[in-house]
């Protein structure tokens, strides 16, 4: 997407929290169901589930739309953690505040709206092999 500062994102999941915002992708990483340039509806929701493409506030200030794996606690904190369909590696495990909302509508494939089953049970295996790995590092 594009790089924005805390105070813009901040307003973007405040105002997809009363109604959608429309963006525009730039970048493939979720190519086939995005492409770059399609316009897509973001509205912030009480609950995700894996398999949602959420678009998210990275740490470097880009706005990124990725599937959602899981999340898990870290301490007194929850972390949800989101990678890209054409990505080898998870991103950064996130704070609920970085989270815009979810993509719930625009130019892209059916898919990007109405997540298939099957997509959901790769993101939740995706998930699991992530934690596997962090539980073997000595997290």
């Amino acid at each position: 997407m594009s790089f924005v500062s805390t105070r813009i994102a901040c307003a973007l999941r405040e105002l997809a929290a009363e109604m959608p915002v429309s963006l525009r992708v730039s970048g493939e990483c979720m190519a086939p169901l995005l492409a770059s340039g399609a316009m897509i509806q973001v509205v912030r929701r009480r609950f995700y589930w894996p398999g949602d493409l959420m678009v998210v506030h990275a740490p470097d200030g880009r706005l990124l739309v990725h599937r959602l794996l899981g999340c898990y606690s870290k301490g007194w904190r929850w972390r949800w953690l989101t990678q890209a369909d054409n990505a080898i590696q998870p991103d950064f495990a996130l704070p609920l505040t970085h989270i815009v909302g979810r993509v719930v509508g625009g130019d892209g494939h059916a898919y990007a709206i109405r997540i298939p089953f099957r997509h959901r049970l790769w993101a939740c295996g995706r998930f699991l092999r992530h934690a596997l790995r962090a539980v073997r590092e000595g997290w």
